[in-house]
């Protein structure tokens, strides 16, 4: 992935671009530590960390929450062939932020890999 594939842009908002396995809607969770600064498998799990705050218009919104930190937002949009993430925080151009990662194994119900079919 180049650092143009950021600039994917879904209702005013700038979203990261992951890819599925060719023809289908299955994320792997190493395409994921592919683009994040933190290794998604180990990752601290809390429970109650990650909650759903909606899924309209095709929308999926999480809400993350830190311990003495502001509760972060990410958003996800699956297409054809790609789940595009947007983070309220820390979002790099060229990597996924703390809380994009925390989400996306929170989806991937700490397994390898999760299908987002059910978001399309």
């Amino acid at each position: 992935m180049d650092s143009q594939e950021i600039k994917i842009l879904f209702n005013g908002k700038q979203f990261f671009s992951l890819p599925f396995v060719k023809g289908t809607k299955t994320l792997l969770r190493s395409t994921i530590d592919q683009f994040a600064n933190y290794d998604s498998s180990k990752l601290p799990y809390r429970k109650d960390q990650v909650h759903v705050i909606s899924f309209k218009g095709g929308i999926l919104i999480l809400a993350v929450k830190e311990p003495r930190e502001k509760e972060q937002r990410v958003s996800f949009k699956v297409t054809e062939d790609l789940l595009l993430v947007s983070c309220s925080s820390h979002q790099g151009e060229c990597y996924l932020s703390y809380y994009a990662s925390v989400s996306l194994d929170y989806l991937l119900g700490h397994k390898d890999s999760a299908n987002f079919a059910q978001y399309y």
